[in-house]
């Protein structure tokens, strides 16, 4: 097996996963550490070491809210483990590979983890990617800057950026594009393939995606992209002008009580990061930046102008249960009013909201969520230009232990196949669709199309993408089976309302 092997950097030895067939590395580091005069700074080359550098551990996870500590729903799900060391030094990645050899040029998937940009990392029990890795894939799981340390923007950073040629905010994104970089220049060595890459990822991880997707600066970096419950649209996803994220950061600065970046750099960490939890909730993220993000990705998917990749992209049927921005009929329809102005009148034709009975069966509907919308647009828009292909899917197996339905991130367990893991009491059904879902993955990653055998070596059910002919959707539950959706009139409207005010 593939134990030790080099980097830029220097070499690594790795370690046995459980099934010894499969070797892990962790705590590559792939970046400099993010601190002192690098705090705010694009991601700068990682520093060379001498020897063998152990590679058993997983990296510090960024700068966040101490996990496991308020008993949360994820608390319970993933976040168990408050003692998990936590820094600013925190850019490192890690691999799993079934290599034998360096040669072997199997295809790599690079995982970017969720949390709203505010926390999240690798190391979440759920993101185990041995079973992944068993498939026959290299897989890279990146860690990235979160929250102040990932987002700030400031007339300073931008000056000083300028000066440099780099980037003076995003640094988030700008980590995860450096980890992509990273796997491109040096995964040849753990026996994958460099051109034969999968970015993929889930909430804002899936989010992020979206965003690598649609940067120019990517440009051939990457061929295949999946998208779990990424926010394209901004029904949730907002996405700021450059200017006014500064004004926020020059407000932020005046929380931590300084007047300078140069004073800013010189806070504790746990100073930055109090300041930074304190501010409004979803205040953090990517921002509309004239370079890596010249515009926001809808417009980018309007005028046809993301990088031509193959994707995968989908959601989980129950993720927007608790996002119901009113309770009553009269609230809604005034919130409403309000929100589409002018659409105000042909929404409200096209809902016909007029009890509570109407209320609840459009919040169970594709059109209210968020995420489907933007799954759909992409495509759309993606068959308008004749790219490539789009793959869309919804998640809806019973999920047991709770009435919490098939929840934000409940995939998680399901695409890394490690449902032991998790405290609910999954049954046969559920393992089979996680076995399902994990072939369909690897598949996709492999050959840019998610069909082929199930482990039986009988046919898995078959996926087809989107067509001409219409929206093909593949439904993931106890069983799993293509249909083409009915075309809704006010998922048509949200769709075309998209492309306005985004032409």
């Amino acid at each position: 097996m593939l134990r030790e092997t080099t980097t830029e950097n220097g070499r690594v030895l790795g370690i046995p996963a459980a099934d010894p067939r499969i070797t892990a590395f962790k705590g590559i580091p792939f970046a400099a550490p993010p601190v002192g005069d690098l705090r705010w700074r694009a991601p700068q080359p990682a520093p060379d070491w001498n020897g063998v550098r152990d590679c058993a551990r997983f990296g510090p996870i960024s700068m966040q809210e101490t996990p496991g500590v308020r008993g949360g729903f994820y608390d319970r799900e993933w976040h168990v483990d408050p003692d998990i060391p936590m820094g600013e030094d925190c850019l490192y990645l890690n691999i799993w590979t079934p290599a034998k050899t360096a040669e072997e040029r199997l295809p790599v998937m690079v995982w970017i983890f969720g949390g709203g940009m505010t926390c999240g990392y690798p190391a979440e029990m759920e993101f185990d990617g041995e079973r992944l890795a068993r498939r026959g894939v290299v897989l890279v799981s990146v860690n990235y800057r979160l929250n102040a340390f990932g987002f700030l923007a400031h007339p300073e950073l931008t000056q000083e950026a300028s000066a440099r040629g780099e980037i003076g905010t995003n640094f988030g994104l700008l980590d995860q594009q450096a980890g992509i970089r990273w796997v491109k220049r040096n995964i040849a060595n753990f026996g994958g393939d460099p051109e034969n890459i999968t970015v993929f990822g889930q909430s804002a991880g899936g989010r992020s995606t979206w965003m690598q997707v649609t940067s120019p600066t990517n440009r051939g970096l990457f061929g295949k992209a999946i998208v779990q419950s990424g926010a394209l649209d901004s029904g949730i996803a907002v996405y700021p002008q450059l200017a006014d994220a500064e004004r926020e950061g020059t407000e932020f600065l005046k929380m931590l009580g300084v007047q300078s970046i140069a004073e800013a750099r010189r806070c504790p960490a746990e100073h930055v990061l109090a300041s930074a939890l304190a501010c409004r909730p979803f205040r953090w993220g990517p921002i509309i930046d004239g370079t890596f993000l010249p515009e926001s990705p809808v417009k980018t998917f309007a005028c046809h102008r993301e990088n031509d990749v193959i994707i995968m992209a989908g959601d989980t049927v129950d993720e927007v249960r608790g996002l119901r921005p009113a309770r009553t009929v009269d609230e809604f329809r005034t919130k409403m009013a309000g929100h589409y102005g002018t659409d105000w009148p042909v929404f409200d034709r096209l809902t016909g909201i007029r009890d509570e009975s109407d209320l609840n069966r459009y919040y169970e509907s594709p059109a209210f969520n968020t995420f489907e919308i933007g799954n759909h647009y992409a495509a759309a828009k993606r068959m308008e230009c004749g790219g490539k292909p789009v793959y869309l899917y919804r998640f809806n197996p019973g999920i047991p232990g709770d009435d919490a339905g098939s929840f934000h991130s409940s995939d998680l367990w399901f695409v890394f196949e490690t449902l032991a893991k998790c405290w609910r009491p999954f049954k046969g059904v559920h393992y089979d669709l996680a076995r399902r879902m994990c072939n369909y993955w690897t598949n996709f990653a492999k050959y840019g199309d998610p069909n082929g055998l199930d482990n039986d070596g009988k046919p898995m059910p078959a996926w087809q993408p989107v067509g001409p002919e219409g929206m093909n959707v593949m439904m993931l539950g106890e069983e799993q089976f293509t249909v083409r959706e009915k075309t809704d009139p006010v998922l048509t409207f949200e769709m075309d309302r998209l492309d306005r005010l985004n032409r």
